[in-house]
């Protein structure tokens, strides 16, 4: 049984839900970097759209592991924290962004683009998931 199918309905609700979360990296230090982002629930895994050049990349390339938290904004006191690591993926289409965008009701994500910028999917694969 995987951790995703394990978790309770509450949590694969949050995850379904077309909210903002937190997406925690470890900086070389092994300091936090925390940022927002928009997200999608696929299969057992969350995925994550970003451009080149940025924090969150440097940070799990050099350490994969992560942790994403959510909460409910109808009951704040309702959140999902899932920690695992992730893999980083080209991303030429931006399909994930695409997919990504439309959770959040738009039709396609490249309003968010300036031409020729490169997107990369971060996978991350759940080890952990807990919340209430």
């Amino acid at each position: 049984m995987s951790v995703m199918s394990s978790a309770n309905e509450k949590f694969l609700a949050i995850l379904q839900g077309p909210y903002t979360g937190v997406l925690t990296t470890l900086f070389s230090d092994g300091s936090p970097q925390s940022t927002p982002l928009w997200f999608l629930l696929d299969g057992d895994d969350i995925l994550f759209s970003t451009t080149a050049g940025k924090q969150k990349l440097r940070n799990i390339a050099r350490d994969a592991r992560a942790t994403f938290a959510v909460y409910n904004p109808t009951n704040d006191m309702s959140y999902v924290e899932v920690r695992g690591t992730i893999v980083v993926t080209e991303d030429p289409t931006a399909n994930t962004r695409d997919r990504i965008v439309q959770k959040h009701g738009y039709v396609d994500g490249s309003a968010f683009d300036a031409p020729g910028t490169q997107r990369f999917t971060l996978r991350l694969t759940p080890t952990k998931i807990t919340g209430r």
